[in-house]
């Protein structure tokens, strides 16, 4: 877990409040930093992009289902480096993920009964932030920019970061000051924990050429909360978005209850919820 006295600093330097949802569609805001409350938010986004072969590929269903072998990567931590992390066990992150897929229509190859046409490869972990007061910020400006810039691919692929990559250059636009964009904005500035999950032509990628069909990021903000905490739902709620193109990032908005690791209402972040300011652009 981040650091809980890292998380109270952020919050007064910055003035951020973090959102808290009480009834369905209707979200309120609280001064106590995640680390101090029972039962957290999770700030989620998740993004599904296809390459042009993957688009030629016929849509999966649990009545039309695809057969795959999956590849677990492992935990890779990206951005500055953050002691104390405690990622979760890995073979229960897959068993999650298999799940998950299994209710999209992928199912795990079955010997020479159900060959495989997916190579399924997958890796986790955290992209920790370089914050804007911290020394290193004026140290190294143009790190903090490049991690910002990785964060962003993760929350909404290179289009996103493109967009991303135009606001540290001239600032903001009249689009970044929209619901949605100050979320995923917020999303990438800050620590996050992320599943990436990239699809390949089975047949191709076991004669070493790889063909990427299509790759799915699943982001979740770290400030507060656990790895282990996290991750599990995570996947289990983006689950929906798994090998499904979307036409941008989906912001999803969660809470969890601590102990028993039950979830709380789903909300997908419309553009008439207020969400926390995030830190200066430059």
């Amino acid at each position: 877990m981040k650091l809980a006295f890292r998380s109270a600093l952020l919050l007064v330097s910055w003035g951020i409040a973090h959102a808290e949802t009480s009834t369905p569609g209707v979200f309120r805001f609280s001064l106590l930093p995640k680390a101090f409350t029972a039962n957290p938010n999770m700030e989620m986004t998740a993004f599904t992009e296809f390459t042009d072969y993957g688009r030629t590929l016929p849509a999966v269903s649990p009545q039309q289902p695809v057969y795959y072998v999956v590849h677990d990567k492992g935990f890779q931590s990206m951005g500055l480096p953050v002691g104390g992390e405690h990622p979760p066990v890995p073979a229960e992150l897959e068993r999650i993920l298999q799940q998950s897929l299994m209710e999209r229509g992928f199912l795990p190859a079955e010997g020479s009964i159900h060959l495989p046409t997916l190579a399924l490869i997958f890796y986790w972990g955290s992209h920790n932030a370089i914050a804007i007061d911290d020394g290193l910020a004026r140290l190294f400006p143009e790190m903090r920019r490049q991690y910002i810039i990785e964060r962003a691919t993760l929350v909404g692929g290179p289009a996103y970061a493109r967009q991303v990559t135009e606001r540290l250059s001239y600032g903001l636009g009249a689009r970044d000051y929209s619901t949605k964009q100050r979320y995923l904005f917020y999303q990438a500035d800050h620590d996050l924990y992320y599943v990436v999950v990239s699809a390949y032509d089975y047949g191709f990628l076991a004669h070493n050429q790889p063909r990427l069909a299509w790759r799915t990021t699943m982001t979740v903000n770290a400030q507060g909360v656990s790895m282990q905490q996290t991750l599990p739902p995570l996947i289990q709620i983006a689950a929906e978005y798994l090998g499904r193109p979307t036409d941008e990032a989906v912001a999803l908005q969660r809470k969890v209850r601590s102990g028993t690791v039950s979830l709380g209402p789903l909300h997908v972040v419309e553009e008439n919820v207020t969400m926390p300011h995030s830190a200066p652009d430059k």
